[in-house]
């Protein structure tokens, strides 16, 4: 299901299988629901997912309301670059380098 050659960033992986690593700034302030494979709603985001953003090939991974992040599927350095995107309003997304970057903003709860 994955695009080939795409691997998910280590410490994406790392935090998924024990969110407790996330360094909250206070316990359960962290806003953001990590996908889970193979459930319903992870796999209705993938089915639409390029139906946002046509031209990017968009891998789920969180969401926080209306909110929802995606890894470039197209970026192969095993430290994809991220997008989030405003489902009520696509015209509001941002793109961060890597998931560290976006992490950091998250856990500052800036959405």
């Amino acid at each position: 299901m994955l695009p080939e050659r795409f691997c998910y960033p280590e410490k994406y992986v790392r935090i998924s299988n024990d969110t407790s690593l996330i360094p909250y700034i206070q316990p359960h302030n962290f806003h953001w629901w990590f996908e889970n494979y193979g459930t319903e709603g992870a796999e209705v985001a993938y089915i639409f997912r390029n139906s946002i953003l046509p031209d990017l090939n968009l891998i789920p991974f969180a969401s926080n309301g209306e909110w929802e992040a995606y890894f470039d599927g197209n970026d192969v350095t095993g430290n994809s670059r991220v997008i989030v995107i405003n489902l009520d309003n696509i015209e509001n997304h941002e793109f961060f380098n890597s998931f560290e970057d976006w992490l950091e903003l998250a856990i500052k709860d800036t959405w």
